[in-house]
Protein backbone atom coordinates (compact mmCIF):
# COMPACT_ATOMS: atom_id res chain seq x y z
CA UNK A 1 0.00 0.00 0.00
CA UNK A 2 2.61 2.22 1.16
CA UNK A 3 4.37 1.64 -2.69
CA UNK A 4 1.28 2.45 -4.33
CA UNK A 5 0.73 5.96 -2.30
CA UNK A 6 4.31 6.85 -3.45
CA UNK A 7 3.60 6.02 -6.59
CA UNK A 8 0.82 8.52 -6.65
CA UNK A 9 2.72 10.99 -5.27
CA UNK A 10 5.72 10.61 -7.66
CA UNK A 11 3.55 10.49 -10.74
CA UNK A 12 0.58 11.96 -10.74
CA UNK A 13 1.37 15.46 -8.22
CA UNK A 14 4.10 16.54 -10.93
CA UNK A 15 1.34 15.99 -13.38
CA UNK A 16 -1.15 17.98 -11.90
CA UNK A 17 0.82 20.52 -10.93
CA UNK A 18 2.05 21.24 -14.57
CA UNK A 19 -1.47 21.00 -15.98
CA UNK A 20 -2.48 24.26 -14.05
CA UNK A 21 -3.80 26.79 -16.35
CA UNK A 22 -0.44 29.59 -15.70
CA UNK A 23 -1.51 33.36 -17.32
CA UNK A 24 1.11 34.71 -18.55
CA UNK A 25 2.39 38.25 -18.93
CA UNK A 26 2.17 38.43 -22.98
CA UNK A 27 -1.29 36.27 -22.52
CA UNK A 28 -2.49 39.98 -20.76
CA UNK A 29 -0.67 42.10 -22.66
CA UNK A 30 -2.06 40.53 -26.05
CA UNK A 31 -5.72 41.05 -24.18
CA UNK A 32 -5.33 44.91 -23.07
CA UNK A 33 -4.06 45.37 -27.24
CA UNK A 34 -7.18 43.72 -28.01
CA UNK A 35 -9.29 46.13 -25.63
CA UNK A 36 -8.28 49.03 -27.56
CA UNK A 37 -10.64 51.35 -28.75
CA UNK A 38 -10.16 53.35 -32.36
CA UNK A 39 -11.12 56.76 -32.51
CA UNK A 40 -13.28 57.84 -34.66
CA UNK A 41 -12.70 61.55 -36.23
CA UNK A 42 -9.83 62.02 -33.61
CA UNK A 43 -12.59 61.08 -30.77
CA UNK A 44 -13.42 58.31 -28.02
CA UNK A 45 -16.92 57.40 -26.98
CA UNK A 46 -16.70 56.51 -23.15
CA UNK A 47 -17.40 53.59 -22.30
CA UNK A 48 -16.68 51.43 -25.31
CA UNK A 49 -17.86 47.84 -26.47
CA UNK A 50 -14.21 47.21 -25.36
CA UNK A 51 -13.82 48.41 -22.31
CA UNK A 52 -13.18 46.28 -19.20
CA UNK A 53 -16.44 46.81 -16.81
CA UNK A 54 -16.37 46.15 -12.93
CA UNK A 55 -19.16 45.84 -11.07
CA UNK A 56 -19.76 49.02 -8.71
CA UNK A 57 -22.93 48.42 -6.62
CA UNK A 58 -22.40 49.72 -3.19
CA UNK A 59 -19.21 51.08 -4.50
CA UNK A 60 -17.91 47.19 -4.68
CA UNK A 61 -14.93 48.17 -7.10
CA UNK A 62 -13.73 50.14 -4.63
CA UNK A 63 -14.04 47.77 -1.89
CA UNK A 64 -13.59 44.45 -2.52
CA UNK A 65 -10.66 42.68 -2.57
CA UNK A 66 -11.63 40.39 -5.82
CA UNK A 67 -12.88 41.92 -9.11
CA UNK A 68 -13.72 40.21 -11.95
CA UNK A 69 -13.79 42.72 -15.03
CA UNK A 70 -16.58 41.82 -17.74
CA UNK A 71 -15.95 42.98 -21.31
CA UNK A 72 -19.38 41.40 -23.33
CA UNK A 73 -18.51 40.93 -26.87
CA UNK A 74 -21.66 40.24 -28.39
CA UNK A 75 -23.64 42.90 -27.65
CA UNK A 76 -23.84 46.54 -25.60
CA UNK A 77 -26.01 45.57 -22.90
CA UNK A 78 -24.56 46.56 -19.62
CA UNK A 79 -24.19 43.55 -17.16
CA UNK A 80 -24.24 46.19 -14.35
CA UNK A 81 -26.44 48.80 -12.55
CA UNK A 82 -23.68 50.35 -11.74
CA UNK A 83 -20.29 49.67 -13.02
CA UNK A 84 -16.11 51.24 -13.07
CA UNK A 85 -14.53 50.76 -16.78
CA UNK A 86 -11.57 50.77 -17.85
CA UNK A 87 -11.34 52.32 -21.49
CA UNK A 88 -7.90 51.40 -23.12
CA UNK A 89 -7.12 54.31 -25.46
CA UNK A 90 -3.53 53.79 -26.42
CA UNK A 91 -0.79 51.05 -25.31
CA UNK A 92 -0.76 50.68 -21.14
CA UNK A 93 -3.08 53.52 -20.75
CA UNK A 94 -6.79 53.64 -20.36
CA UNK A 95 -9.67 56.08 -18.55
CA UNK A 96 -11.44 54.94 -15.20
CA UNK A 97 -14.87 55.97 -15.98
CA UNK A 98 -18.12 55.61 -13.35
CA UNK A 99 -21.30 55.16 -14.72
CA UNK A 100 -24.92 54.66 -13.40
CA UNK A 101 -27.99 53.00 -15.02
CA UNK A 102 -29.52 52.57 -11.89
CA UNK A 103 -32.18 54.95 -12.34
CA UNK A 104 -33.71 57.51 -14.70
CA UNK A 105 -31.85 59.63 -16.17
CA UNK A 106 -28.80 57.43 -16.47
CA UNK A 107 -25.82 58.86 -15.42
CA UNK A 108 -21.88 58.60 -16.22
CA UNK A 109 -19.35 60.97 -14.09
CA UNK A 110 -17.46 63.35 -16.26
CA UNK A 111 -13.81 62.17 -17.30
CA UNK A 112 -11.30 64.72 -15.98
CA UNK A 113 -7.77 64.63 -17.03
CA UNK A 114 -5.85 63.54 -15.27
CA UNK A 115 -7.51 62.28 -12.14
CA UNK A 116 -8.91 59.68 -14.29
CA UNK A 117 -6.06 58.88 -16.41
CA UNK A 118 -4.29 55.98 -15.69
CA UNK A 119 -1.20 53.77 -16.98
CA UNK A 120 -1.34 49.87 -16.45
CA UNK A 121 2.12 48.16 -16.17
CA UNK A 122 2.07 44.12 -16.69
CA UNK A 123 4.37 41.96 -15.13
CA UNK A 124 5.15 38.15 -14.25
CA UNK A 125 6.93 37.69 -10.67
CA UNK A 126 7.44 33.75 -9.65
CA UNK A 127 4.80 32.90 -11.72
CA UNK A 128 2.48 34.87 -11.41
CA UNK A 129 1.14 37.92 -13.13
CA UNK A 130 0.76 40.80 -11.58
CA UNK A 131 -1.16 44.26 -13.08
CA UNK A 132 0.01 47.94 -11.41
CA UNK A 133 -2.03 50.44 -12.50
CA UNK A 134 -0.27 54.25 -11.85
CA UNK A 135 -1.11 57.63 -12.00
CA UNK A 136 0.39 60.04 -14.47
CA UNK A 137 2.92 60.70 -12.13
CA UNK A 138 4.14 56.85 -11.79
CA UNK A 139 2.75 56.18 -8.40
CA UNK A 140 1.08 52.66 -7.72
CA UNK A 141 -2.47 53.38 -6.79
CA UNK A 142 -3.58 50.04 -7.02
CA UNK A 143 -2.60 46.21 -8.17
CA UNK A 144 -3.61 43.01 -9.17
CA UNK A 145 -2.85 39.24 -9.25
CA UNK A 146 -4.37 38.20 -12.12
CA UNK A 147 -5.90 34.73 -11.42
CA UNK A 148 -8.14 33.48 -14.26
CA UNK A 149 -8.90 34.67 -17.50
CA UNK A 150 -11.64 33.46 -19.36
CA UNK A 151 -12.17 34.55 -23.07
CA UNK A 152 -14.46 33.30 -25.73
CA UNK A 153 -16.67 34.57 -28.86
CA UNK A 154 -19.28 36.09 -26.30
CA UNK A 155 -17.30 37.82 -23.87
CA UNK A 156 -13.76 38.10 -21.77
CA UNK A 157 -13.91 37.72 -18.02
CA UNK A 158 -10.91 38.73 -15.75
CA UNK A 159 -10.62 38.09 -12.28
CA UNK A 160 -8.18 40.13 -10.46
CA UNK A 161 -7.09 40.08 -6.66
CA UNK A 162 -5.78 43.02 -5.31
CA UNK A 163 -2.79 42.84 -3.88
CA UNK A 164 -2.98 45.66 -1.21
CA UNK A 165 -6.96 47.46 -0.49
CA UNK A 166 -5.74 51.09 -1.89
CA UNK A 167 -7.40 54.55 -0.40
CA UNK A 168 -10.12 55.64 -3.21
CA UNK A 169 -8.19 56.83 -6.25
CA UNK A 170 -10.58 61.00 -5.82
CA UNK A 171 -12.26 59.96 -2.86
CA UNK A 172 -15.32 58.77 -4.54
CA UNK A 173 -16.53 55.92 -1.92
Amino acid sequence: MKKLQFLFIVFLLPFLLLSQNKISKSEVQKIIKESQIQKKNGRISLPSIKSWKFNNTDSLYFKSDTLIAIQNKTNTQNDFCEFIDWTFYRKNAFILGNTSYCEEPHSRLVTKYPEDYFYIAVYQIENRTMIDMLRNDKMIVDSFNVIEIENNDEFLKIKLVRRFIPLPYNNKI
